[in-house]
């Protein structure tokens, strides 16, 4: 059953520089993300900023060779990984923020952004991670991801609620001008939900952490090329 876009709190946020100010408190989005297990921010990041975020970390991975593990900063291409237990095709660009685990001009570019992610998702979720590790060596680990055009996928997977609580995606591209089709998509009561259309660029989907979730084929009929920008790309801080 397809669920109705209207069914989601679409809720109107900025960015000061520092943090996401959303027109709502964070309990009353939580409240949201809780009984309703989604809400949409609209335009909490400004598309120029995040543009040249993107641009940079892209450069960044043509420059340096992909790896498939390391406790510093690194870029991985998964192209439907026999390993995996989901199959997927995705490129993940995966950064450590503390001293000496990254390059200081990337530190400069993102952390800023993640920062305020950072504050937004323990504010919604009641928690207090931070990108060093925790008593219990957990930590947020901040992800670019592109699902590039010619296939880029995800397939329907699930997370355990705790620690993390929130998940929290940030659109970093735009449909119609870096992909023509695929998207985000989310099953919440037995009611399948799609943000292929509604998730622009400086978007943030919020979303209860253990709802199955997936990412439909990004521009299928296109030839796949990892030397291109082209795709959808977001924006993720997954804790653990």
């Amino acid at each position: 059953m397809i669920g109705k876009q209207s069914d989601i709190p679409v809720i109107k946020a900025d960015y000061d520089g520092t943090r996401v100010i959303a027109a709502v408190p964070a309990g009353e989005i939580r409240k949201c993300v809780t009984q309703d297990g989604l809400a949409l921010l609209k335009g909490a990041f400004p598309v120029d900023l995040l543009q040249t975020i993107r641009d940079g970390v892209f450069a960044w991975g043509q420059q340096c060779a992909p790896q498939r593990e390391s406790n510093v900063s690194f870029h991985r291409i998964d192209e439907r990984p026999p390993q995996s237990r989901t199959p997927h095709t995705f490129h993940a660009y995966n950064f450590q923020l503390r001293p000496g685990a990254i390059d200081a001009e990337m530190a400069t570019l993102i952390r800023p952004v993640f920062s305020a992610m950072r504050d937004l998702q323990n504010a919604v979720a009641g928690t207090s991670a931070g990108f060093e590790p925790d008593a219990n060596s957990r930590l947020m680990r901040p992800q670019v991801i592109q699902y590039p055009s010619g296939g880029g996928f995800f397939d329907e997977h699930v997370h355990p609620l705790e620690p993390q609580g929130v998940g929290l995606i940030v659109g970093l591209s735009e449909k119609g001008r870096d992909f023509k089709s695929g998207g985000t998509c989310f099953r919440v009561n037995g009611r399948n939900y799609s943000f292929e259309d509604t998730h622009a660029m400086g978007d943030i989907i919020l979303f209860r952490f253990d709802l199955p979730h997936w990412i439909t084929p990004i521009d299928d009929d296109e030839h796949l090329d990892w030397t291109r920008q082209a795709g959808r790309w977001t924006m993720v801080l997954p804790y653990y």
